[in-house]
């Protein structure tokens, strides 16, 4: 009896793990289905809204909050609104927000844009909003949480130059503006705004794009390097207005970024990654190809969503993706993925170590997920909410949010 015991205990121990097994980590996503929000929270899916048009769900830093935009239906001005998940409760914040809406990083306080102007809300006091700046381009939270960096046009001229200024917050007093840097514009140059800024890993340096007019800004954008003190200021290259397409690496000063001018998704579209302070570019795209979505698995390793380049005007006939995975020490690059012929892998996210990715049919989506070390794949949500595509560069963001903090 021992010995069967043991053969069976034996068995068991090595048995593969079951692909369809959920992530055991609490891993938890806010996301959009039928244009209706839902939450997942390791393997439980929640409904939370009953009405309305949602897009660009946003987690708060910890986790408890969740922000997105609200419209009676699709073209409709869109509603800032939070939700509380311990209390269960939408608070409607403001009207006609911006999508660049974004949670503080160590506190329950987001920052957002109604037209030009800036504001705060401080989550323990809803409908207390604070004037932070008129006038401005864009916004971004400085990393520390202590104010935030703002980008403003110095005259309502195309080929005026862009200020960038830093908001000192303080408490029960107004915040402090203070100039950072100005970006001359020449005057053969049209740029009218900036992206959101990021900072990379060590705080030495700041990427953001430089935006010309809307029909312009479709086919090309200037992604620009910016040292924190403000000494160094470099024009890296073109490439399409994506926020996700410029990512700084984890641990050291590497940038990502997806160049190429051109609006269709498909064409001229490179993976290249910046060296800093050395301005060195490394190209890792293969001729022939596109990559269309990545992200940092570490400081050596890069998921990307790649297809064969292809311009056909039928768009639907263009090639969809899957992922791949390139060591940028030797440049060794591994298929991940072999969708079906209709299906295409976008928007790669890892989240302790685990691969999400998103696999659509231009009519279908589903969120895959992946153990990082060894490809394992299933279907984590079914049907969610297309993003917008344009040209057929997708806006996955629109309908998908993982949660990646604490």
């Amino acid at each position: 009896m021992k010995k069967i015991l043991f053969l069976i205990f034996t068995i068991f121990i090595f048995l593969p793990v079951s692909a369809s097994a959920e992530p055991k980590e609490n891993l938890k996503a806010a996301f959009v289905r039928k244009d209706h929000l839902w939450l997942k929270i390791r393997d439980k899916e929640m409904r939370i809204s009953d009405a309305g048009y949602i897009r660009y769900p946003k987690w708060s830093f910890d986790g408890s909050w969740v922000a997105y935009l609200k419209g009676a239906k699709e073209g409709d001005v869109m509603d800032l609104w939070l939700y509380n998940s311990k209390s269960n409760r939408h608070f409607k914040v403001k009207e006609n927000v911006d999508d660049n809406f974004q949670w503080s990083p160590n506190e329950n306080k987001i920052g957002f844009q109604v037209v030009k102007n800036l504001f705060i809300l401080d989550s323990s006091q809803l409908g207390l909003f604070i004037p932070i700046a008129k006038n401005i381009e864009n916004f971004s939270w400085q990393p520390t949480g202590s104010g935030l960096l703002v980008s403003t046009k110095k005259s309502p001229k195309l080929d005026s130059d862009i200020i960038l200024s830093k908001v000192i917050l303080r408490k029960k007093e107004k915040p402090i503006i203070n100039h950072f840097y100005t970006i001359k514009i020449d005057e053969n140059e049209i740029f009218a705004s900036t992206s959101e800024f990021k900072w990379s890993n060590d705080k030495k340096w700041i990427s953001f794009l430089l935006i010309p007019t809307a029909s312009l800004s479709a086919d090309g954008n200037t992604l620009c390097i910016l040292s924190s003190n403000g000494k160094i200021f470099q024009m890296a290259d073109e490439m399409l207005n994506e926020p996700a397409w410029f990512q700084w690496a984890p641990f050291n000063g590497l940038l990502g970024y997806v160049s190429g001018v051109g609006r269709e998704a498909t064409i001229n579209k490179r993976m290249q990654v910046i060296k800093l302070p050395s301005m060195k570019t490394v190209l890792y795209t293969p001729r022939g190809y596109v990559d269309r979505d990545f992200t940092w698995q570490n400081n050596r390793t890069i998921v990307v969503s790649r297809s064969m380049e292809n311009g056909s005007a039928d768009l639907e006939q263009r090639a969809l993706p899957s992922l791949y995975r390139i060591n940028l020490s030797d440049n060794t690059q591994t298929p991940l993925t072999v969708p079906s012929e209709k299906d295409g892998d976008f928007r790669p996210e890892i989240v302790r170590n685990n691969l999400f990715w998103i696999r659509t049919d231009r009519k279908n989506a589903n969120v895959m997920v992946s153990p990082t070390y060894k490809m394992r794949k299933t279907i984590w949500l079914k049907d969610i909410s297309l993003g917008s595509s344009y040209y057929e560069k997708w806006s996955w963001d629109e309908v998908f949010s993982l949660y990646t903090g604490r």
